[in-house]
C-alpha cells in the first residue's frame, strides 16, 4: 500500500497575524524552511508531516531583536543568549559588536565571529560591525562585503577600546563611507560632556544613590547628541538609526530630519515602556541603564508615539551582566549599565501594550518583526508571514497568565528587572525556519541550529 507524501513539513493553524490583517482560523504552511503557503479561514489545511491546531492562540512572525549583546558579558555568550531568545519568541537577533574583551572593528574579527555563530547559535543571528576610534575607516567596505548588516558607533565612551566615543570628525567621515555601502549607521546618542559633568557633580556632593544616575544624564544629554548625529547624517547621506531613544523629543527630531530628506529610523527599548525612574529606588543598580529610565510622563508619551506609528521598532538592549557587576549598593556609578531582556521583550510588549489596549496586535508585529527587519535589510526573509520568507513562527497564547521569575529564564545572568511581574500572554512554541526551537516549556534547538544571516544590500538614500 502506498501512502501519499506530505505536501508540507509543517502546518500551524490559529489566529495568523499578517502585516495588514489577522486570519482567524487561518494557517501557515512551511516547506524546506520557508513559508510555502498561507491559508484563509475555513480552508482545509494541506497534508503535512506535522500539523498544529493552536485554536485561539496567535501565530506571529518571529521577533527580530536588533539590539542584543551576547558577548559583553563572557558568561552569557551566543548560545545562552539565543536560548533565551527562542524561549521568548525571538527567532533572529542582531548582535552588537562590543564584545568582551575586544570589539569587532575589522574583517578578521568579524569573520571569526561569523564562524562562532555557525557553531554556537540556537536562533538566526545577524551581526553589527563597528569602527575603531580612529584609523579604521578602510575596514568599512570589507565588513560590509563580509555580511555586516549595520555599523554601530557611539557619542559616549564606556570603554576607550571596546566601546569608544567616536570624535565628530571621524564620525562624519565614517558616515560618508558607510553611505556608500547602503547599510545603516546606528548610534548610541549621549553627550559625553554633560554626562561626565553630571557624574562629577554628584560625586562631589556625595550623591551616590540609585536616583543620582538619572539626574546625571538628563534628557538633553540624549537629545543634543541625537540632533548632532542627524545633522551629520544629513551631510553624509547615510541611513542613520538612533538606538535606545528614551524620550519623545528624540523621535520628534528624527521626524523633523526625515522631512528634510534624511533617511532616519529610531528605536526605543522595552525598559523605557515598562519601567520609569521610580524603579531605581526599588531595584537599585539592576535598573541602571544608559540612557537612564525616565519620568512617568515620558513613558506615557512613548506609548502614545507607538500607537501613532512614530517609533520604528522596540528592542531589548539585552545586556546580561553578571550579578556582581550590578551589586555596588554604595555607589550607583560603580555599577555596569544595562539589563537582560531578550526573553521578556515580546511578553512584556504584549501584556503592557496589546492586552492593556494601548496598541494592536498589528502594531506589535510591526514594532517587533517587520520594522526591525526592514531597517536592517532582513525583510522579507525575516519579519513577516509572507510566502517565500523564512518559516520563523511564534505561537503566543493571549490568555495565559504567568509570573516572571529569573530562575525560570534562560540567560546566564540569573536576574531580571521584571522579577515578580505578572503578565498576560505567553510564548508556547517557537519555530526557526520551520524547525522547533522552543516548545513544551523547553528549548529544543541545539547550538549550531542557528545561522548567520546576511542583509539584502540597500541602496544608499539621499
Amino acid at each position: 500500500m502506498t501512502h501519499a507524501r506530505a505536501e508540507y513539513d509543517l502546518v500551524v493553524r490559529g489566529r495568523v497575524v499578517l502585516p495588514d490583517r489577522i486570519l482567524d482560523g487561518g494557517f501557515v504552511a512551511a516547506r524546506e524552511g520557508r513559508i510555502a503557503a498561507i491559508g484563509s479561514p475555513g480552508a482545509a489545511p494541506p497534508r503535512a508531516a506535522r500539523t498544529l491546531e493552536v485554536g485561539d492562540a496567535y501565530v506571529l512572525p518571529g521577533v527580530v531583536d536588533t539590539h542584543v549583546h551576547t558577548r559583553s558579558e563572557p558568561a552569557e555568550g551566543i548560545t545562552r543568549c539565543t536560548e533565551a531568545a527562542v524561549a521568548g519568541g525571538v527567532t533572529t537577533i542582531v548582535d552588537m559588536p562590543y564584545d568582551m574583551p575586544a570589539a569587532v572593528p575589522d574583517l578578521d574579527t568579524f569573520e571569526h565571529k561569523v564562524r562562532d555563530v555557525a557553531a554556537e547559535a540556537v536562533c538566526d543571528v545577524a551581526l553589527y560591525a563597528t569602527i575603531r576610534k580612529e584609523g579604521g575607516l578602510d575596514e568599512i567596505p570589507r565588513l560590509a562585503g563580509a555580511g555586516a548588516c549595520a555599523f554601530k558607533m557611539a557619542t559616549y565612551e564606556a570603554h576607550p577600546v571596546r566601546f569608544p566615543r567616536i570624535p565628530d570628525g571621524e564620525l562624519l567621515a565614517a558616515f560618508r563611507r558607510i553611505a556608500a555601502t547602503g547599510l545603516p549607521a546606528a548610534v548610541h546618542c549621549e553627550n559625553q560632556d554633560i554626562a561626565d559633568r553630571g557624574v562629577a557633580e554628584a560625586r562631589r556632593a556625595g550623591d551616590l544613590g540609585p536616583s543620582a544616575h538619572g539626574r546625571s544624564r538628563p534628557p538633553v544629554a540624549e537629545t543634543e547628541a541625537v540632533g548632532r548625529v542627524l545633522e551629520l547624517a544629513l551631510d553624509a547621506g547615510v541611513h542613520v538609526h538612533i538606538v535606545h531613544a528614551s524620550v519623545p523629543r528624540s523621535f520628534d527630531l528624527v521626524h523633523r530630519y526625515r522631512a528634510e530628506g534624511v533617511r532616519a529610523t529610531a528605536e526605543t527599548c522595552i525598559q523605557y515602556l515598562v519601567l520609569d525612574e521610580g524603579a531605581m529606588d526599588r531595584l537599585g543598580a539592576l535598573a541602571k541603564i544608559n540612557p537612564p529610565l525616565r519620568a512617568p510622563e515620558h513613558v506615557a508619551a512613548l506609548w502614545d508615539y507607538l500607537a501613532a506609528g512614530r517609533i520604528d521598532q522596540v528592542t531589548s538592549d539585552h545586556a546580561p551582566w553578571a550579578r556582581e557587576r550590578k551589586g555596588n549598593t554604595g555607589d550607583i556609578f560603580a555599577n555596569a549599565s544595562g539589563a537582560p531582556g531578550v526573553e521578556t521583550l515580546l511578553p512584556l510588549l504584549y501584556h503592557h501594550g496589546v492586552a492593556a489596549g494601548r496598541i494592536s496586535v498589528l502594531d506589535l508585529v510591526r514594532l517587533l518583526a517587520e520594522g526591525p527587519a526592514r531597517t536592517f535589510g532582513l525583510f522579507p526573509r525575516k519579519g513577516a508571514l509572507v510566502p517565500g520568507g523564512d518559516a520563523d513562527l511564534v505561537v503566543l497564547d493571549p490568555a495565559a497568565r504567568w509570573t516572571v521569575r529569573a530562575a525560570r529564564l534562560h540567560s546566564a545572568c540569573g536576574w531580571t528587572p521584571y522579577e515578580g511581574m505578572e503578565l498576560q500572554g505567553r510564548v508556547v512554541q517557537t519555530f526557526v525556519r520551520g524547525r522547533p526551537a522552543y516548545e513544551d516549556g523547553a528549548v529544543v534547538a541545539r547550538p549550531g541550529d542557528g545561522r548567520f544571516v546576511r542583509p539584502t544590500r540597500q541602496r544608499a538614500a539621499r
